[in-house]
């Protein structure tokens, strides 16, 4: 029997090959796909120096639990000091509240005073007494009662002033209030929390590491929905919509497990667009000199249910099929 030529061969398997891609764009197959979990970077609020780790790579948490403890000596001094000052300005505050209480008796025993006099010059300077009595003494009331006048008015004033002072003082326990309780906050940031449930991941911080806020330490993997990214060809993605119904194959577990998911949002768009710095005239890359490829694209896609058997990690591989 005769054998087949090499280009027969060669023939057969190209033909092949191009049938099973034309296969897998018909059952809208991709191999290009990633398990994605929503992360969060955990960061301190505060600066500080790392006293203890308390958690592993790999380890579960809940949230509020303890990730990471800072040393909180600077923060507990700086609440020390802020607290003593409040309850210095509450002191300061009752006293002045005080003060004006005293003014106010002050100002009811001259008013008294000033009625006294009034009532005395009224009734000497009645007609049936006023020959009985001295010019001298006359004037001597009416300067009485002008002196006596003017000490009234005068805490009439001071009243307002030492009101004046409350409100001052007021508004300086409250800005000390203020910052007690930013003091106490920063203090309770030394303890680093986890923010969700979820799995710690990329840990590798060593006790005496100095810290700064909002520079990550560790990754949380947050506990909840699991999403895969597919990325296909754009040709293939014609009546694509949310709602569609997608196998998803992890290549860790080919043959044993797969998972059902669903299309949650209608391809996103990927950035090939760039800018020429100087007159800032887009320009478009192009992947091949002899022929434009189909850009890939993006789909979205929830894993309906997992399972712990199986656990599906960030970043693994998978093969995805849609089925609309």
């Amino acid at each position: 029997m005769q054998k087949p030529k090499f280009t027969t061969v060669m023939f057969l398997l190209g033909g092949l090959v191009v049938l099973g891609y034309y296969l897998l764009g018909a059952l809208r197959f991709t191999d290009d796909a990633f398990v994605v979990q929503v992360s969060t970077p955990v960061a301190p609020r505060v600066a500080g120096v790392v006293t203890e780790v308390h958690v592993s790579n790999g380890q579960h948490v809940k949230a509020g639990d303890v990730l990471v403890s800072l040393d909180p000596t600077g923060y507990e001094q700086r609440l020390e000091i802020v607290t003593a000052q409040y309850q210095e300005a509450l002191v300061a505050l009752d006293q002045a509240a005080k003060q004006v209480t005293v003014a106010e008796h002050d100002l009811a025993a001259a008013a008294a005073t000033l009625d006294t006099l009034k009532l005395q010059f009224k009734a000497k300077d009645h007609p049936s007494v006023r020959p009985g009595v001295s010019q001298i003494d006359m004037t001597q009331l009416k300067n009485q009662i002008k002196a006596q006048a003017n000490e009234v008015d005068s805490l009439k004033v001071q009243i307002e002033i030492d009101k004046l002072n409350v409100l001052a003082r007021e508004k300086q326990a409250m800005a000390l209030r203020a910052s007690m309780q930013e003091a106490q906050t920063a203090l309770s940031y030394t303890q680093v929390t986890a923010a969700t449930d979820g799995v710690i991941e990329n840990v590798f911080l060593g006790v005496g590491t100095q810290v700064s806020p909002s520079a990550g330490m560790f990754t949380l993997v947050n506990n909840g929905t699991t999403f895969v990214q597919a990325n296909y060809e754009e040709t293939e993605l014609v009546g694509v919509k949310a709602g569609d119904k997608a196998t998803i194959y992890p290549r860790l577990y080919l043959g044993k497990k797969s998972f059902q998911g669903e299309v949650v949002a209608n391809p996103f768009g990927v950035s090939r667009q760039m800018s020429d710095p100087f007159s800032g005239s887009p320009v478009v890359a192009t992947e091949n000199k002899w022929l434009l490829l189909p850009q890939r694209l993006p789909v979205i896609i929830k894993i309906i249910e997992t399972d712990e058997k199986y656990p599906l990690v960030n970043g693994m591989s998978t093969y995805v099929r849609l089925q609309n």
